[in-house]
């Protein structure tokens, strides 16, 4: 019959103890919970960061088209994909019609910035454009693209924080947040999505 009892290779040595300083150390190295929080919070935000400086190349890309209300239809379609992708970042479900409610309303709010344009390239002054091509998308390229890249830049930058905060689409106020995103189109037109994201 085999014993039971302990065989010197079962019974624990002192050596498979952790000695009193392993154990400090290892109190040491525990990573408390608000130092984890706080890790993950700087990961999603460089990853927004990062969302919301692509978003605002494909808005330029949107600024060239020429054809009024098109180039319209395409910045906003840029707006709600980069919503979409910080919504998912930020695990906040996608609200499509509360979202292109928001862009809508921040953008007829930018008045002057995005109406100005507008003026100059509609109606008359747009016919004549069409004469002198070289004039035409100097014109396009000076001005629509930098606004349309500081739009999406602003947008991007009021629902980052609000997504973080634990907001959703549906909480969103544009109405609280126009003056922050008009104030940040200038920001940005003066000295580029890079320089303003570095300031932030």
């Amino acid at each position: 019959m085999v014993s039971k009892t302990d065989t010197p290779q079962d019974k624990p040595t002192p050596q498979d103890k952790p000695t009193p300083e392993v154990e400090a150390a290892a109190a040491e190295t525990t990573v408390e919970p608000e130092v984890q929080e706080a890790v993950i919070s700087l990961d999603l935000d460089a990853q927004a960061r990062k969302i919301i400086r692509h978003n605002c190349y494909w808005s330029m890309g949107a600024g060239l088209i020429p054809f009024i209300f098109v180039d319209t239809a395409a910045l906003i379609a840029v707006q709600l994909k980069m919503l979409k992708e910080l919504g998912d970042l930020y695990g906040v479900p996608f609200k499509a019609n509360a979202g292109k409610s928001a862009v809508t309303s921040l953008l007829a709010g930018a008045g002057s910035g995005y109406l100005g344009y507008k003026t100059v390239t509609s109606g008359v002054v747009r016919r004549l454009v069409r004469k002198t091509p070289v004039i035409g998308t100097a014109i396009t390229l000076a001005t629509m693209p930098a606004f349309d890249s500081a739009f999406t830049y602003a947008v991007g930058k009021v629902f980052h924080r609000h997504f973080a905060s634990g907001g959703d689409f549906l909480s969103f106020n544009a109405k609280k947040v126009q003056s922050e995103v008009n104030e940040t189109i200038e920001e940005v037109k003066a000295k580029g999505v890079d320089a303003a994201q570095a300031a932030a």
